[in-house]
């Protein structure tokens, strides 16, 4: 099992010279693929891929509720076993008006096709827990999108991710970039994903088993669990949090000037889940994906 470096870029692309000059900037920047995902256009970028950087299919749904005030952003990923021909496909209906149901009705739709849903942004869309604790069917929820917090400081939602895991939602979490490059707003935000070879399907697949950790910033070197305990070893960081419900979890803070790269945490059996956040001196973060107890 190898480490890919991949940004869950998310930018908007309706142009072509858009789609080949982000690709030219990530793979300058040494990731080794990118999902590239307009609105209501279904993607599949292949032409822009080299035996060391690939392009995952997918597409971007808006679903707008002005009655609440809210919005639903669910982006779709496609591992190209079903229709693995399409190039490019546009349905100006996909995105519609309305509430829950109709972001159910978008994951449902999208799951159907072939694609696995996550869901995006909750505190840029103005969103709080009980406008999107009843949908199912996504496989995970943007804990960090870069491009909203440099825009608007909008891009953190570890706190909705709690919300959802101690509700029972097996959901994993990333870290994207949103990446419109109207501003510095790339190269922020990723996942390192594990996966036996380059090949989209294999990503796709580790993604949705979640075999990844979610970055701003810091590596994550090794995480697991032995007869009850949690551990974690990692690049130098200021922090490290094991995150758990609804038994508190342990937290340890460097002095000034002192840096960490391990740390483990005894579970009591109580706990729901386990996950670990890790930050260093600049206030960037790793998150770990939970290990879910019950």
């Amino acid at each position: 099992m190898v480490q890919r470096k991949l940004a869950l870029s998310f930018y908007r692309v309706g142009r072509r010279n858009a789609a080949r000059a982000s690709c030219s900037l990530y793979r300058r920047c040494g990731y080794d693929f990118l999902a590239l995902t307009e609105h209501d256009m279904l993607t599949d970028w292949r032409q822009y891929e080299t035996d060391s950087f690939i392009i995952l299919p997918g597409v971007e749904v808006q679903v707008v509720d002005d009655q609440r005030g809210v919005c639903y952003h669910v982006v779709g990923i496609h591992d190209r076993s079903i229709n693995p021909e399409f190039h490019h496909l546009y349905d100006p209906g996909l995105s519609t008006c309305g509430g829950q149901d109709s972001a159910q009705a978008v994951i449902d739709r999208m799951r159907d096709a072939g694609l696995y849903p996550v869901l995006c942004h909750p505190v840029w869309s103005r969103t709080e827990l009980q406008h999107f604790e009843s949908l199912r069917r996504y496989f995970a929820f943007e804990v960090y999108n870069h491009g909203c917090h440099v825009e608007c400081n909008t891009g953190h939602a570890a706190i909705y991710w709690d919300s959802l895991l101690r509700r029972g939602h097996r959901i994993w979490g990333v870290a994207v970039d949103d990446s419109h490059q109207r501003i510095e707003d790339f190269c922020g935000g990723w996942v390192m994903v594990k996966a036996e070879r380059l090949e989209v399907c294999d990503i796709v697949r580790s993604l949705v088993s979640g075999r990844f950790y979610s970055s701003s910033g810091p590596h994550i070197h090794d995480y697991g669990m032995e007869t009850g305990t949690v551990y974690i070893e990692c690049s130098p960081v200021r922090e490290i949090h094991f995150v758990t419900y609804e038994v508190r979890g342990s937290s340890i803070v460097c002095g000034q000037g002192e840096l960490i790269t391990r740390a483990s945490h005894k579970l009591t059996g109580k706990e729901k889940y386990v996950r670990v956040e890790c930050t260093d001196v600049y206030g960037k973060t790793a998150w770990t994906n939970p290990i879910l107890l019950s």
